[in-house]
């Protein structure tokens, strides 16, 4: 499959796992803390115009992830124009039944536009707020994403996101790192994107409500060998267990069943392989690895 290549899925509601890296050697880590949340901000943003859900997010020093559903559904026009004014802060507006107001009907629902706003959105405030200034592509390539199937595919995507700074050896506890999601929970009381996680998560979960959630997410964060953990690894973003490769290679991750349903139209000739080296001990999950190298 070519790198340009793009899998998205329009006839329902779809997980996908959305990620990039900056351009750069893996070792340059371009993002302070400051950086770090401003990528949040503009995140929430975002959020405000387009119908993509995000439910959980970590920024890391050189890179993102993302953990969001597209809708099947477009907005109503008046939604469009509502949410098109609130973007722009009152300054631009767009009236119903016009062609701009059918345009952005289509994008709001749309992972690319979403992902392409974001990104380039972020990379106009970097490039201009560095104090000698900065031109050029701040991101390695286009984003990228993995399809994900409804339940123990999202779920465990989700804590692999929210993992990312333990795993690298950043902190002590996956609850001490505030610029994800599930950081700014454990330490706030109050979820980023609570309403999105009641909505979409809960009811994956079998949950009646966030404080249920919190109970799973937070029992699945706890550190299995807590005296193994004692002190963060002294290289940050090298992991202390092996990165997990299937997160970010897998083009779409869920049950065999499902997996082949979303690749047969596609016509990939690499088969269908069960993830490898699972630390998780998923042997349910299939993942359709993808063609191109992922940095």
């Amino acid at each position: 499959m070519s790198r340009s290549y793009r899998i998205k899925i329009d006839q329902e509601d779809t997980w996908y796992h959305c990620y990039n890296r900056t351009a750069g050697a893996c070792d340059e880590l371009p993002f302070d803390d400051v950086d770090k949340a401003k990528f949040i901000r503009i995140l929430k943003r975002v959020s405000i115009l387009y119908g993509v859900k995000v439910v959980a997010y970590t920024v890391m020093s050189n890179h993102y992830h993302l953990l969001v559903k597209a809708p099947m559904e477009m907005m109503s026009e008046e939604e469009v124009c509502w949410r098109y004014h609130a973007f722009h802060d009152g300054r631009k507006s767009i009236s119903v039944n016009s062609k701009a107001c059918k345009d952005w009907q289509e994008r709001t629902r749309d992972i690319s536009w979403f992902m392409r706003h974001l990104q380039q959105l972020y990379t106009t405030w970097f490039n201009e707020s560095r104090p000698a200034g900065r031109r050029g592509k701040l991101w390695a390539d286009r984003f990228k994403h993995t399809i994900l199937e409804d339940g123990p595919a999202a779920w465990n995507c989700l804590k692999y996101i929210e993992k990312n700074a333990y795993e690298a050896g950043m902190v002590q506890h996956p609850g001490d790192y505030r610029f994800c999601s599930y950081g700014v929970w454990r330490q706030s009381g109050y979820h980023p994107c609570a309403d999105n996680l009641q909505e979409l998560v809960a009811p994956m979960l079998g949950c009646r409500d966030l404080n249920e959630v919190w109970t799973m997410i937070n029992a699945s964060m706890t550190p299995e060998n807590p005296a193994d953990d004692a002190e963060p690894q002294a290289v940050p973003g090298q992991s202390t267990k092996g990165r997990v490769r299937y997160w970010v290679c897998g083009l779409v991750i869920g049950s065999e069943v499902f997996v082949r349903t979303v690749m047969t139209p596609h016509h990939q000739k690499a088969a269908t392989r069960r993830i490898a080296k699972n630390p998780e001990s998923l042997p349910d999950l299939f993942a359709w690895r993808r063609v191109e190298p992922v940095p």
